[in-house]
């Protein structure tokens, strides 16, 4: 399925949603990141493509507060600086979700209460709680599986099933990092989808997606970033990158 585009008008003086600045990260003194900047705008797809092993999932762990960068700095929401912030500040304070490829759902759980588990974290008004399930199970068509456990679901209810817990806090920015991976290309196409209708629901969310297999990516991205030697090496339309000289020797492949 392809993606209809919209027109997204970056203008200097709109505020990045999510901005790195220089950010560098190494494990046992081999660099991961080196000096890496990236620029997210506020209601965009963007697609973050690099080989395995070339840090997209460090990337999305220093995003998120997970791990912290030997150096650099991170901004969010209109400039402010959340580098030091933990987790649970960078998510509740500035509206950042991540939805890691390892999926962290509860296994005994049914899927209803995976929803209305992490909702009773943060509310305490039950027809709150009960309005945003029901919502979320509509909307990723998980009606049907409510009362089902988690660890019992198919590839493709336990991906809609991660994102929608994602968006129990209404982010401004949600990271799926390698959210098509272990699909058919059936779901595959059905999640892509759902990441469409995300950005035509919730116009103000910025979404950043990681994958290796750059058609995902192609087919939804208003921008695509390119990993590669530890930063980013170019950031550009799709219809660009995949012409640019950069990106092909970087990651796409030499041309015939």
């Amino acid at each position: 399925m392809k993606k209809k585009f919209r027109i997204i008008k970056y203008k200097p003086n709109i505020k990045p949603a999510l901005k790195l600045k220089n950010i560098s990260k190494a494990f046992e003194g081999r660099p991961i990141l080196q000096d890496l900047h990236l620029s997210l705008q506020p209601g965009s797809i963007n697609g973050l493509l690099g080989e395995n092993g070339s840090g997209k999932t460090t990337l999305f762990s220093l995003i998120v507060g997970i791990l912290k960068a030997d150096s650099g700095e991170i901004f969010a929401k209109g400039g402010a600086l959340i580098s030091d912030l933990p987790i649970h500040e960078r998510c509740r304070k500035f509206r950042i979700s991540y939805v890691p490829q390892k999926l962290s759902l509860l296994s005994g759980l049914s899927c209803q209460d995976n929803i209305r588990g992490l909702c009773q974290i943060t509310m305490n008004d039950n027809r709150k709680i009960d309005e945003i399930c029901d919502r979320l199970l509509t909307e990723f068509s998980l009606l049907d599986v409510a009362k089902v456990k988690a660890g019992e679901l198919s590839g493709g209810q336990a991906k809609r099933l991660s994102i929608a817990r994602a968006l129990i806090n209404d982010p401004d920015i949600i990271l799926l990092d390698e959210i098509f991976s272990a699909l058919s290309p059936k779901i595959v196409e059905a999640i892509k989808k759902l990441i469409m209708n995300l950005q035509t629901s919730r116009k103000s969310l910025t979404i950043l997606i990681s994958d290796h297999i750059y058609n995902h990516i192609l087919d939804l991205a208003d921008l695509v970033h390119i990993l590669s030697d530890g930063y980013i090496v170019k950031s550009d339309k799709p219809t660009n990158i995949i012409k640019d000289k950069i990106s092909i020797k970087a990651y796409f492949g030499e041309s015939s």
